[in-house]
């Protein structure tokens, strides 16, 4: 089972402070500004999330050390991953992940 899970990608610089724009890769825009500490590189390194806001289907993000426009350019097309363990899913909730490769059976006459 993997640790860490893609939930978005790094599209554009927003404005002159060094936010960024992030395509959800996950149910809701509003999912994805629950993290304050979201990876790069499938987990190998941390980034602390400032602040983060909906913004039609995508999220700005303003990420910890990234200060400028020319800092946030260099993120473009990054992958965002997240830690399974920061999420707590609801009872009958499952990540999409999770269930790739499973069997399919109708609850009704089982096949």
């Amino acid at each position: 089972m993997k640790k860490y899970l893609e939930i978005g990608k790094i599209v554009a610089v927003q404005g002159l402070k060094g936010e960024v724009r992030v395509e959800p890769w996950c149910d809701s825009a509003e999912f994805l500004c629950e993290f304050d500490r979201l990876y790069f590189s499938k987990g190998e390194t941390p980034v602390d999330v400032v602040r983060s806001r909906p913004h039609k289907n995508i999220v700005l993000m303003k990420l910890d050390g990234v200060d400028t426009p020319e800092d946030a350019q260099k993120l473009r097309g990054k992958i965002l991953y997240m830690d399974r363990d920061d999420v707590e899913l609801e009872e009958g909730c499952y990540f999409v992940q999770d269930l790739i490769g499973l069997e399919v059976v109708d609850a009704d006459d089982g096949t």
